[in-house]
């Protein structure tokens, strides 16, 4: 059986806003701070384009829940908190590959300005 070309689609669900337990110090973690994630999913697209239902691909809905749910857990590194984000979606048997970026707009410290951020890429692996 010939499928044709493989169909490649990548899914944007951006500034997803996650309040959440994070941070090196004791206050930090106490206080709580708000993170920004992004999510960029490869996905292989294949029966969604032709099917145009919402069950052959992610829904941007559950990618937000995902990430609330993440978000409900204490970390000290957003690095960590992306991995774990990296590591959940790569379950999912549609995504190929997914791109997160953790954004920590307000660093909690005396005279410290701007915001600090990840960025992770991850696959899964050929079988």
């Amino acid at each position: 059986m010939k499928t044709g070309s493989r169909k490649i689609t990548t899914i944007n669900v951006c500034n997803i806003p996650c309040y959440c337990s994070i941070g090196i110090d004791l206050h930090e973690k106490k206080l709580g701070q708000k993170l920004l994630i992004d999510v960029h999913l490869d996905i292989s697209s294949f029966r969604a384009v032709s099917t145009d239902d919402v069950k052959d691909t992610v829904s941007y809905v559950d990618v937000y829940k995902a990430v609330q749910e993440i978000g409900k857990k204490s970390h000290s590194l957003i690095e960590a908190f992306a991995e774990e984000v990296a590591t959940i979606f790569l379950k999912h048997p549609l995504i190929l590959k997914v791109r997160i970026i953790v954004r920590k707009p307000h660093i909690p410290y005396k005279d410290f300005y701007g915001d600090v951020s990840v960025e992770i890429t991850r696959e899964k692996q050929s079988q």
